[in-house]
């Protein structure tokens, strides 16, 4: 198996997973956990398993990243601005709306990455790039205001928090690419975690606002964190070492598609026609940046 093979398939596979743990995290907050303890516990511990992993495989190599001030201000610089942003944005996006339009609102954030490039490489976005904005505007517009302009049909913290997980996942797919190559994903991915989650644990300590722990708690719990969190970020982040950053946001399409699909079974979430062409449109904008022809 290739390395490109093996890039598509881990870009695919953490996105799948994400979508899977939105709701798993809307049905966690259904139960009465509180958001703010649930992103400093899950970050602590997500980072201490795969810490814990890391070590027993590589030994003392995973405090490679300490050994240089550049390398570690570059550690600590993604932990904040990449997995912590991306993490905690995300969660409260969920908390302000639902899992569905969380996905979905985050999925912007392929466009956002074209601009971001454009603008370091000093080049105006290609034809296709400037169509592809179009629609995650219109597609934005239309979520929002369940096609009825003019009248906001979700709460604006629900929509500025899931614009915002757009913006931490251009910094969590862009940020990490040189950490990966030198240090491996998993080191960085433990690392980041665990830094986020000290970092985060002194504004939102993680001693309050506990939940009641039922055995449903416990096992959503352990799934969000193991599986959705320490796993699925891994494999995102691994893809990225074999195939392009575009190409890994591409493939990111399965994240709202199981996401939204999840949460119109299990929660029943109303999402009438313009919503749906609104999902379309954003999730268009990837295969738009993908065509190799000129629009």
């Amino acid at each position: 198996m290739t390395n490109r093979t093996k890039g598509l398939m881990f870009a695919m596979l953490g996105p799948l997973l994400w979508g899977i743990n939105s709701v798993v995290v809307n049905m966690l907050f259904a139960q009465g956990v509180d958001a703010h303890w649930f992103a400093t516990f899950r970050m602590l511990l997500a980072g201490a398993v795969l810490l814990i992993w890391a070590y027993t495989k590589q030994g003392p190599k995973i405090f490679a990243p300490f050994k240089q001030w550049r390398d570690a201000g570059h550690l600590v610089v993604f932990s904040f601005l990449g997995m912590l942003f991306v993490q905690y944005t995300y969660i409260m996006a969920i908390q302000a709306g639902n899992a569905a339009t969380a996905t979905v609102l985050q999925f912007t954030n392929p466009i956002m990455i074209a601009i971001v490039l454009a603008i370091k490489h000093w080049q105006l976005p290609a034809r296709q790039d400037v169509v592809a904005i179009v629609f995650a505007v219109v597609g934005t517009l239309l979520i929002a205001t369940h096609g009825q302009i003019g009248t906001l049909a979700m709460t604006t913290p629900a929509l500025v928090w899931g614009l915002l997980a757009g913006v931490g996942a251009v910094f969590y797919t862009l940020l990490p690419q040189k950490l990966i190559a030198k240090f491996g994903a998993v080191t960085v991915s433990a690392w980041a975690m665990t830094i986020s989650g000290v970092g985060i644990n002194f504004v939102s300590p993680v001693w309050h606002h506990a939940p009641v722990w039922r055995i449903s708690v416990v096992g959503l719990l352990a799934f969000s964190i193991l599986i959705g969190t320490a796993f699925a970020y891994v494999v995102f982040i691994q893809s990225l070492a074999w195939i392009k950053p575009t190409v890994a946001s591409t493939l990111g399409a399965l994240e709202p598609l199981m996401g939204t699909v999840l949460s119109i079974l299990i929660f029943q979430i109303a999402f009438g026609v313009a919503d749906l062409i609104g999902s379309l449109l954003i999730v268009s904008t990837v295969f738009i940046q993908a065509m190799r022809r000129t629009i």
